[in-house]
């Protein structure tokens, strides 16, 4: 059954209908304008923080569209928050300085719809319930202070923990999304992070491989997520546990803008 949230993917050209996460987040971005009808494509919708920009495709086309937007903008006196292209796009910097937006990040997506082989130490590794939400704060704090996952969100799909002398050493959440067309959903996994007294051992490498093992038996299409760039230690464990990367990003930000949101 069409739904609603399926009107972007039917505004979009063929070559984008299979993007995994233009799937996954067809619900976000189902009002956003499509941008470019070629090689690539600029999604702009309305957020929180103002307007959000997302690019996809080859990154020819990516400067004259974002060009084109830039002059809109200036126009209408709206303002852009944040701006994700690949990273092959050539955007100059007298764009990005119209539309009012400076470097922040390079991350890439990575997805997989096939389960990991075993991994040692997945024995360990525990599904947690709603009453451990204190716990896991508490070890993100010290173990990946950085990252915006949290338990107990609307779109939680589940929490996964080892534990070394009843406390919490690492953790990884899973957030639900949509997935593909034919209804089958996907994970978005986040918050992954191992205390540093307890690093070394193979429990990020536990932690992920139980996570992907529960989605994708559970029947959803994929499970993905995403990583910075220069992440070369866990892009290696990913690409190890059969992980393949869609999407190679830069990311720029309004200043004052963290990107603390769902793009």
């Amino acid at each position: 059954m069409t739904t609603a949230a399926d009107a972007l993917v039917a505004r979009l050209p063929d070559a984008f209908r299979g993007r995994r996460w233009l799937l996954a987040d067809r619900d976000r971005w189902r009002d956003a304008r499509v941008l470019g009808d070629g090689p690539d494509v600029v999604l702009v919708r309305s957020a929180d923080a103002g307007l959000v920009a997302m690019c996809a495709g080859d990154g020819a086309t990516v400067g004259r569209l974002l060009a084109d937007l830039a002059d809109e903008l200036r126009a209408d006196e709206r303002a852009l928050a944040w701006l994700t292209v690949p990273r092959t796009a050539v955007v100059d910097g007298g764009t990005l300085a119209a539309l009012g937006v400076a470097p922040f990040s390079t991350w890439d997506r990575m997805s997989t719809d096939v389960a990991p082989p075993p991994v040692p130490g997945e024995e360990a590794v525990e599904r947690l319930g709603d009453p451990t939400a204190d716990e896991v704060a508490a070890c993100l704090a010290e173990a990946n202070p950085g990252t915006h996952a949290r338990p107990g969100t609307a779109d939680d799909a589940g929490w996964w923990g080892v534990r070394d002398g009843g406390r919490l050493v690492g953790v990884i959440g899973a957030a639900q999304r949509l997935g593909a067309l034919d209804g089958r959903g996907s994970w978005h996994l986040h918050g992954l992070g191992v205390v540093p007294s307890a690093r070394g051992r193979g429990l990020g490498a536990a932690l992920t491989a139980t996570a992907l093992r529960a989605g994708l038996g559970s029947g959803l299409a994929w499970v993905s997520l995403g990583l910075y760039a220069d992440n070369h230690v866990a892009r290696r464990l990913y690409l190890r546990l059969g992980m393949r990367v869609d999407e190679e990003n830069a990311s720029y930000a309004r200043p004052g803008c963290t990107g603390g949101f769902r793009r």
